[in-house]
């Protein structure tokens, strides 16, 4: 049974026997089991009651067996099984699959039993994105027709327990996944904030959610989370940063530019990072140049372009100082910086300087 929500499953009256969380983010993944845990400690199971396994280690015929033990100090109990992928599977039609079927379709009352997969084939393709699959009523016929070949012990478990995926986030969706993690500790964070946190911090959502919660404990009582807050937590100058930088290119003010980029470079040693989000940034202005003239409207821009409305109207002005061909021209110029920074020994700091010279000019 596909959840829609580990919300909604955690507000459910009472929870699934067995649930079985999967996908290629596994920090959501742990979290999620994290949480099934957290929720049964304030229901009264007690600690001896709550079983931490590796499913490398293990049998489905031991899973089942741990499972059906009867709680030793509470009412029910907690068996999460991590890496169940992992997990030594009996050959097809054996004993241990029919008593793995038996099982599912009939768990004890006293166990919740939580699976966790996160690699491996199974996650990566057999799996991956059958949850959204099945949402959309155009591939659902495709996605059943998927999972009616889905090998044991997958192919029960989607049909008897509870399940949910956690693919991978696009990168588009990460800072507004940092807001939403902010808004979850009760703080409202700007995107400005976000973007900038992504960008110091790199994708992953386990280091996101470290420095989400560094910034918590330097904001204390100030509710509102914003660049300063970031900046000060990343060590970073609230003046020399990549995103100043970009506002000076944006306004073609190459002073500006080659001081922020100096202290950059100096202190940071970021040289690649720099070619990187000045890249992003002239390829956002790209495709904004093409897609202003059919829509005014910032926030569809902005899913167009996979940036915060908030930012818009700055990449619009931008659009003004530079022609197409000069977009071209930056674009070119960075390509040009990243192989000279990757292959020779050139000073980083002369390259760069030469591409906003180029870039400006």
């Amino acid at each position: 049974m596909l959840v829609e929500s580990l919300h909604g499953l955690l507000r459910a009256k009472q929870l699934p026997r067995v649930i079985f969380f999967f996908g290629e983010e596994e920090f959501l993944v742990e979290e999620a089991a994290a949480a099934i845990a957290e929720r049964m400690r304030q229901e009264g199971t007690d600690p001896v009651d709550i079983e931490l396994l590796d499913g490398e280690e293990l049998s489905i015929e031991q899973i089942v067996r741990r499972a059906e033990a009867f709680p030793m100090a509470s009412t029910q109990r907690l068996i999460t099984v991590r890496r169940f992928d992992r997990t030594a599977v009996g050959k097809k039609n054996s004993a241990e699959q029919a008593l793995w079927l038996q099982y599912l379709a009939s768990p004890s009352p006293a166990t919740v039993l939580v699976l966790m997969a996160t690699d491996g084939r199974v996650v990566s393709e057999e799996l991956k994105g059958i949850a959204a699959a099945l949402s959309n009523p155009k591939q659902r016929s495709k996605a059943e027709a998927k999972l009616a070949k889905l090998r044991f012990p997958y192919n029960a478990l989607l049909t008897h327990a509870a399940w949910l995926e956690m693919p991978r986030l696009p990168e588009r969706r990460i800072p507004e996944w940092v807001i939403e993690r902010f808004k979850q500790y009760g703080y409202d964070c700007t995107p400005e904030a976000a973007e900038y946190l992504v960008v110091q911090t790199g994708p992953s959502l386990r280091d996101l959610a470290n420095e989400v919660a560094k910034t918590i404990l330097y904001a204390g009582s100030q509710r509102r989370i914003t660049r300063e807050h970031v900046l000060a937590v990343a060590g970073a100058s609230r003046v020399y940063n990549i995103f100043e930088l970009q506002r000076a290119l944006g306004q073609k003010d190459r002073a500006r530019a080659l001081s922020i980029l100096h202290y950059m470079v100096r202190t940071e040693r970021q040289d690649l990072l720099i070619v990187t989000m000045l890249a992003r940034y002239f390829l956002i202005l790209w495709r904004l140049s093409e897609l202003r003239a059919t829509t005014p409207n910032h926030s569809e821009l902005g899913r167009a372009v996979g940036v915060s409305p908030f930012f818009v109207p700055e990449y619009v002005a931008a659009l003004n100082q530079y022609t197409p061909a000069e977009i071209e021209r930056a674009l070119d110029a960075l390509h040009s910086a990243d192989v000279q920074l990757k292959t020779t020994s050139l000073d980083a700091l002369t390259v760069l300087e030469h591409t906003l010279v180029t870039i400006t000019t």
